[in-house]
């Protein structure tokens, strides 16, 4: 997976900023401030969420209100592209996945490429920083420099190993074996006191017993007593809800026999209908009375009106649209004429130009004579510029032969004879043989030296063991003789002479190395300073070659030049007879097309294209004559069928105001029988208006007929009399239906509310005073057995009090309670431990060797070759350096541990490329790197495996980095 752009709608200092990444290395470079920081959170918040209230880091919601969020662009391992939206909406963003067939995806399909990593485990595996570096150079144990690089190598991040320590702390907190002060240690003893203290106090139970017994049937004749009394209660409560509607009842008692009539009937919204329509026959008559006037106006109006026959407006109409022809004909007819006059001034301005006086259409002004003519000239011309190139080259040529015989003979007078510069070569090659005889000298005589000392001190050691042997051997052959034993005796004193031989004759030879050496060094020196007297060897032998080898190329250089000199001169003398030929050609052109021989050569094609003009100009000045006889005919014949078609309305007396006449006859025509044509169309209309209008005011009339007829009613004020009686009816039994809800809301149907309505006021008051007194005599017995049961219960409260066995009982269950949930806590921190100890142990088998391995090639490129391995063993990390030597993490200089901090990372992230494809980002984590370790740790980074994108945010820029894989963040101005 790799980042391809990233678009802000509003992040931090960032409005609608979009930033384009590179594939495979990108460089962000930004002074602080600049937003690098803020690119990076936001980059982290689109892929795993915004942060919340419990992460310790800020939101950087914009603070001019813009839309909070983006999107970012990612390119899948297969190659496809998909925009992760993520906006505000809930705790972390809301978060839509656009693919490219359109589909959108949500949250759990991206967790699900991300392989479920969150944004802690990303950031302490795929993106670290200087920060990340510092922690190296706190002030740390090995044990703790130990664990730091196997979190950064194997697990990723500290977790782990923090995780072990605390549930570890938290176990000694709980509990220990022999331990006093621990909490589970504490309840256990607390408990043992509780047991002790409620087995003194289970004696005093049973007088509690009995009074309990007592207890329980006095509470049953209180439950008794109590039910009774509730029933009372109900009784009286209902009493006093009769009282309360005694007066309603009544009322829709009397509702009912006054509504016990036959219903009266009115029309349905009978005062509106009947009130609209009688509005619409008034406004109806208003408007029929309106049109009938607008009639009489228009019949009159058109009897003023003049409309002619259609044929002669026809003929009128064919006259105007003809205007634009015959106008333009008679513009065509006075540029024709003007044209005659142009062209004979062209002609003889043209002719003038050639030096012609008269016209002479035989000659030829084709363009293959045109074509001949400016061929000939560039040929002419192309000789001229030929010669001129020649007599340059000539004098080119003779410059440099001058040159270089003048070099040459430079060059001579610097060269010694031949005889001193073969004497110099000898005299060379004996010097170096000397020297290089002096030195193999000097090596031999040290090793001549060297290996004299070692057999010295060998003969030493051998004549010493010699010297041993044989005292040994004596000292035997005296013991051997004291005890009788002649011939060991004899053997040994053998053996001892023997030794003692050994020890003298046991002596090296000097060698004589150096004699032979030093003949020849002394036959080299007398060669050497006999040459140096006898000749003059006080030059450079280099510089004599290289001055040898310089005029050979000059006197080679000088033969080609010469040769160039005498080529040159022939090219002059055939191009020359050439150029006289062309000059020839153009002179007989120029007498056959009558042009004057003072004419200039380049003007000759210019003159045949002026002859063609003129002839072009003759031939047009005949078709011209042909358009003008045509044009005047075609006027001729226009203005006399003018005069046959609207001669009689119509005299022409001016051919200019012919058409403008036309045009005001038809305008004023054309007025008069368009207003014509539209009070006839208003005529018609209104005739339809006047027939709707009537229909409508007969329909409204029979409205009002019918509604009068549906009542009885004879005129207007006995119809809204009924209406009025209508009303009160109607208001009476919505009353009757009110008082008819409220009381089936009380319970109260029909037949209920009918029985209550035959009772008195005096009748409901006496029941209620009965109910009263019954309800007082239960509550004086009910107080009575209440005390009862009050005593007893004071009793066992007071044994209850007074000893403390329930007290210690609830404390023994709390305090088991308490001491089960701390053993079950310290089981499940056992568990976890056991958990995270199992985890380590399998990452350390599997993953940290392939992490060692890669990280022993990344360490060995960066170092250059200083460190060559990096091990792991005994739960250790040790490095190799070049010379064999190992060393601990802690004996490293600063930037070196922090080189194989680097190098741990990278080989976790590439162990871990087949299950998490991320891009690696980087910020400013090299500050302490000098240029050299800077400039190869930037190598080694660019030069990664294309499966892998790395965002490298740093606020030094770095001049090597190509254009296309460097973003400038530029700071903003707040």
């Amino acid at each position: 997976m790799k980042i391809k752009s990233v678009e802000i709608y509003g992040y931090g200092q960032f409005v609608q900023r979009k930033v384009e990444f590179d594939q495979y290395f990108t460089e962000i470079f930004g002074q602080n401030e600049a937003g690098k920081s803020t690119l990076q959170a936001f980059i982290h918040s689109i892929l795993f969420g915004f942060p919340t209230k419990k992460e310790n880091e800020p939101r950087l919601e914009p603070r001019m209100g813009n839309h909070y969020g983006g999107r970012v662009t990612l390119i899948l391992d297969d190659g496809m592209e998909v925009d992760v939206e993520r906006v505000k909406g809930s705790a972390q963003g809301d978060v839509k996945v656009y693919m490219p067939n359109g589909t959108i995806k949500d949250e759990a399909w991206l967790k699900a490429q991300l392989n479920y990593i969150n944004k802690k485990t990303y950031q302490a595996i795929f993106s670290f920083n200087v920060l990340g570096l510092q922690d190296i150079h706190k002030h740390m144990s090995e044990v703790q420099l130990q664990n730091f690089l196997m979190q950064a190598g194997a697990l990723g991040s500290t977790e782990f190993i923090g995780m072990r320590e605390l549930i570890n702390q938290k176990k000694q907190a709980l509990y220990k074996k022999s331990g006093q002060n621990p909490e589970i240690n504490r309840k256990i003893e607390e408990v043992r006191n509780l047991e002790y203290q409620i087995r003194e106090e289970s004696t005093k139970i049973e007088s509690y017993q009995r009074l309990t017994e007592e207890h329980e049937k006095a509470s049953r004749r209180l439950d008794t007593l109590k039910q009774n009394l509730n029933q009372l209660t109900g009784l009286f409560e209902e009493k006093q809800k009769e009282v309360a509607l005694i007066d309603q009842v009544q009322e829709w008692k009397g509702l009912e026999a006054d509504l016990n009539i036959e219903p009266l009937e009115f029309p349905e919204k009978g005062i509106d209908r009947y009130e609209t329509a009688k509005i619409q026959v008034d406004h109806l008559e208003r408007d029929i009375g309106l049109r009938v006037e607008k009639q009489q106006q228009l019949q009159h109006e058109n009897e003023q009106l003049y409309v002619p026959e259609q044929t002669l407006y026809q003929n009128f109409e064919a006259i105007a649209k003809q205007e634009d022809r015959v106008k333009q004909q008679e513009m065509e007819l006075k540029q024709t004429e003007r044209e005659f006059s142009q062209h004979d001034m062209e002609i003889e301005s043209l002719k003038s130009h050639i030096g012609w006086e008269n016209c002479h259409d035989d000659v030829d002004s084709s363009e293959a004579q045109k074509s001949y003519a400016s061929e000939t000239l560039k040929q002419k011309q192309a000789h001229l510029h030929t010669l001129q190139q020649l007599k340059k080259t000539q004098d080119d040529y003779q410059i440099e032969t001058v040159s270089f015989e003048e070099e040459l003979q430079h060059l001579n007078s610097q060269l010694v004879d031949d005889e001193n510069f073969e004497k110099k070569k000898v005299y060379d090659q004996r010097l170096l043989e000397l020297k290089e005889k002096r030195n193999l000298f000097d090596k031999m005589k040290a090793s001549f030296e060297q290996e004299t000392e070692q057999k010295q001190q060998q003969q030493r050691r051998v004549r010493g063991a010699s010297l041993i042997l044989a005292i040994v051997s004596i000292a035997f052959a005296i013991w051997m003789f004291v005890t009788n034993a002649m011939v060991a005796g004899v053997v040994l004193t053998v053996m001892a002479i023997v030794f003692i031989i050994g020890m003298t004759l046991f002596r090296s030879k000097p060698v004589g190395y150096d004699t032979q050496f030093s003949e020849e060094l002394a036959q080299l020196e007398q060669e050497v300073a006999q040459l140096e007297a006898e000749y003059d060897l006080d030059f450079d032998l280099s510089t004599q070659y290289q001055l040898r080898d310089q005029i050979a190329q000059r006197q080679q250089q000088l033969a080609i030049l010469k040769t160039k000199i005498q080529h040159a001169h022939t090219q002059h003398e055939d191009t020359h007879t050439a150029w006289t030929e062309a000059t020839n050609q153009l002179q007989q052109l120029k007498s056959s097309l009558y042009l004057s021989e003072n004419l200039s050569d380049d003007l000759l094609v210019d003159a045949i294209q002026t002859i063609q003009k003129i002839k072009d100009h003759r031939q047009y000045l005949v078709k011209l004559n042909e358009v003008h006889m045509k044009l005047s005919k075609t006027l001729d014949d226009f203005y006399t069928e003018v005069d046959e078609k609207i001669g009689t309305v119509m005299k022409r007396n001016d051919k200019d105001t012919l058409f403008h006449d036309v045009r005001e006859w038809l305008k004023s025509a054309s007025q008069d029988m368009t207003r014509h044509d539209h009070n006839m169309e208003q005529l018609n209309l209104l005739e339809k208006e006047l027939k709707h209008l009537k229909h409508r005011l007969s329909e409204n009339q029979q409205v009002i007929q019918t509604l009068f007829g549906a009542i009885g009613a004879l005129d207007e004020e006995s119809y809204y009399k009924h209406h009025e009686r209508y009303q009160r009816y109607h208001e009476r039994l919505a009353r009757f239906n009110d008082l008819t809800h409220f009381l089936e809301n009380q319970n109260y149907g029909y037949e209920k509310s009918s029985k209550l309505s035959e009772k008195t006021t005096a009748q409901l008051d006496e029941e209620y005073q009965k109910l009263s007194e019954q309800i007082d005599n239960y509550n004086e017995r009910f107080l009575e057995v209440q005390s009862e049961v009050s005593d007893l219960l004071a009793q066992m409260n007071h044994l209850e009090t007074d000893d403390t066995l329930r007290h210690l009982r609830h404390q023994y269950q709390l305090l088991r309670n308490q001491l089960n949930e701390s053993a079950e806590d310290w089981a499940a921190l056992s568990y976890l431990e056991a958990l995270v100890d199992e985890h380590i142990k399998q990452i350390k088998d599997k993953r940290l060797p392939q992490v060692v391995n890669i990280a022993t090639d990344i360490y060995n490129d960066l170092t250059s070759g200083q460190y060559v391995q990096v091990t792991y063993a005994n739960e250790q990390v040790m490095v190799r350096h070049q010379d064999g030597q190992m060393y601990h993490p802690i004996e490293l200089s600063q930037s070196t541990k922090e080189l194989l901090y680097i190098a741990l990372r990278l080989s976790l992230i590439q162990t871990l490329k087949p299950y998490y494809s991320l891009p690696i980002i980087i910020d400013d984590a090299f500050v302490h790197f000098d240029a050299e370790r800077r400039a190869k740790m930037m190598k080694y980074l660019r030069g990664m495996s294309d499966d892998y994108q790395i965002l490298y945010f740093t606020c030094s820029r770095d001049s090597n980095i190509p254009t296309k894989q460097l973003v400038t963040l530029n700071k903003i101005d707040k």
